[in-house]
């Protein structure tokens, strides 16, 4: 025991970061955990478009969507899906697949609907970025 004692007492900035990343790690764990939407691979994003009947949903701006988007997606920015959920009623019983450019936008989208009750709500983690990384196609409007 006193052998930790003298090692924090002696190299307390890394103990503090140590105890910091800890926090982190345990952070991401319990998200992971407690989260209620799915985060999916550019390939299993893949699988699930052609194997469900899924909503392709582009969280971003109509700029951004215009220079390249996923086959068959419907745009519906951030804002209006936060604002309005009800819109998304009508797809109700169907997988909601939602990306955005890096996957921040998506996941909030995944946050806000599984907390209004929305079921089999998926994110295509790391958003276009991911997708375009693992050469796959986008359309061009």
């Amino acid at each position: 025991m006193d052998i930790y004692i003298e090692f924090i007492s002696n190299h307390s900035l890394l103990f503090v970061a140590l105890v910091i990343v800890i926090i982190l790690l345990l952070q991401t764990v319990f998200s992971d955990i407690t989260r209620k939407f799915k985060l999916l691979s550019p390939s299993l994003t893949v699988a699930l478009i052609n194997r469900d009947d899924t909503v392709v949903i582009d969280t971003r701006n109509k700029n951004e969507f215009d220079k390249g988007h996923l086959s068959g997606a419907i745009l519906i920015p951030l804002p209006e899906i936060t604002e309005h959920p009800d819109k998304l009623k009508k797809y109700d019983g169907q997988s909601l697949l939602f990306y955005c450019q890096t996957g921040s936008r998506s996941n909030e989208a995944g946050q806000h609907l599984s907390k209004q009750g929305f079921d089999n709500i998926f994110t295509l983690d790391g958003g276009i970025q991911a997708w375009q990384e693992a050469n796959l196609p986008l359309e061009k409007k």
